[in-house]
């Protein structure tokens, strides 16, 4: 049973985090301390309470504490939620399928399963094990650049699909995660990772060693390089927003941490280290027009940095709504475009006029399997162009080859869809 990931040598921190709680349900789960199971699922909700997995495990954990109701009650927000698990899949909810409301709770998550696709294929990528994380548009060139987790290398990408080496992988270059482009200046700025192939075998996950380059925009040839920490493994630098001085916010995922990069003459400043028994696994950040505000994806849901203030505060949302597992994020006209991993889709959440909640989360797409492991994506006008199915499932998280393709191959498509 995953509640809500695993557990990573750098989340096992005091207060007890949502890893810490998920670990220690799991154990009380096996033990049939159903009492203890369930106290650490709510605390885990109270941390995240819009991870569909946790809304899960709450109606579990009613059901094994004999309140059915209760249990079809979550069933029910987990539908209005959009996710899309069978409960009959579970043997833990045989009790409930007589229940009042169970049929129509399961029948609301099957639904689900029904594809919405607002947008088209943009174009498909002609190279199978490509295995893309972020794309950004080149206005000035009119192409795509891609960033390669298996080859690790940049790419332009054509207009029906080629791939051509941009940037070709050097020694220094690992897994290319993040990558955007500040036109203004010619620069194009990307993220890397690899999971430290030194890590103990028998550790629960390898540490993560990390860079971040800056290379010119016209020719591709890098002129910088910087790592956080003086180089320590456990930092993931992982994607960043180019404010309107040319300066950057970059997210570190492994330390739950938001970095500075006031100018490329700088070097690497720590910005905020949230509350780690709060937040975790930093992820997508984008930024309003004015600079002002940040908005960072983290495990737990959406959160609101004040940049004058560096105060930080979870998004609060309405029950039918899922802000966690965000990867892609993007600020567009006083609402954020978000591409999600649990549930599968791209969603926009409208907030609040003073920005400081969600108030609607409305389903763009869906649908396996067209969005299938669905990462990141960039906005080109009104239009939002995303990496629908990535393959990133077919890495080995210790750095090993890549899986080979089972069956009819399969090429990443990079879909778009025309926002209002």
């Amino acid at each position: 049973m995953v509640l809500v990931g695993a557990s990573t040598a750098l989340s096992q921190q005091t207060p007890c985090d949502v890893f810490c709680h998920s670990r220690l349900a799991r154990e009380a789960e096996a033990t049939r301390d159903y009492a203890q199971f369930e106290t650490h699922v709510r605390d885990v909700a109270a941390l995240a309470p819009s991870h569909p997995g946790v809304v899960y495990q709450m109606a579990r954990a009613f059901t094994l504490r004999g309140a059915p109701d209760s249990a079809v009650a979550w069933l029910g927000r987990l539908g209005r939620m959009g996710d899309t698990r069978d409960p009959n899949a579970d043997s833990v909810f045989g009790p409930l399928r007589s229940r009042p409301g169970y049929a129509d709770a399961r029948n609301r998550l099957l639904a689900n399963r029904l594809p919405m696709l607002a947008g088209t294929r943009a174009l498909e990528l002609d190279d199978p094990d490509f295995v893309p994380e972020a794309i950004a548009y080149d206005s000035t060139r009119r192409r795509f650049l891609a960033g390669s987790l298996s080859k690790r290398l940049v790419a332009a990408v054509a207009p029906n699909g080629a791939t051509s080496t941009f940037i070709p992988h050097e020694p220094e270059m690992l897994r290319v995660v993040g990558i955007h482009i500040d036109a203004p200046r010619g620069r194009l700025w990307f993220a890397t990772w690899a999971p430290d192939t030194t890590t103990r075998a028998d550790s629960i996950e390898p540490l993560s060693i990390t860079r971040l380059f800056l290379a010119d925009l016209a020719t591709g040839r890098i002129t910088r390089s910087w790592v956080p920490d003086g180089g320590r493994r456990g930092h993931l630098l992982n994607d960043f927003v180019v404010m309107t001085d040319g300066s950057l916010f970059v997210t570190d995922t492994e330390r739950g941490w938001i970095y500075r990069l006031r100018s490329p003459t700088d070097t690497l400043e720590v910005f905020l280290e949230p509350p780690p028994g709060r937040f975790s696994t930093a992820n997508g950040i984008t930024t309003t027009p004015d600079g002002r505000t940040l908005y960072v994806a983290f495990l737990e849901g959406l959160a609101r940095v004040d940049v004058a203030t560096r105060e930080i505060a979870l998004l609060p949302a309405p029950d039918s709504v899922s802000t966690a597992t965000v990867d892609g994020l993007y600020w567009y006209r006083e609402s954020l475009i978000a591409v999600q991993a649990t549930p599968e889709r791209v969603v926009r959440y409208e907030l609040s006029a003073d920005g400081r909640r969600v108030v609607s989360g409305a389903v763009l797409e869906r649908g396996y399997p067209v969005v299938r492991q669905p990462t990141t994506g960039v906005i080109v006008g009104s239009r939002f162009y995303y990496i629908a199915n990535s393959q990133y499932g077919r890495l080995d998280d210790r750095g090993g080859p890549l899986a080979p393709q089972a069956g009819t191959v399969v090429r990443t498509a990079v879909r778009v869809i025309e926002l209002r």
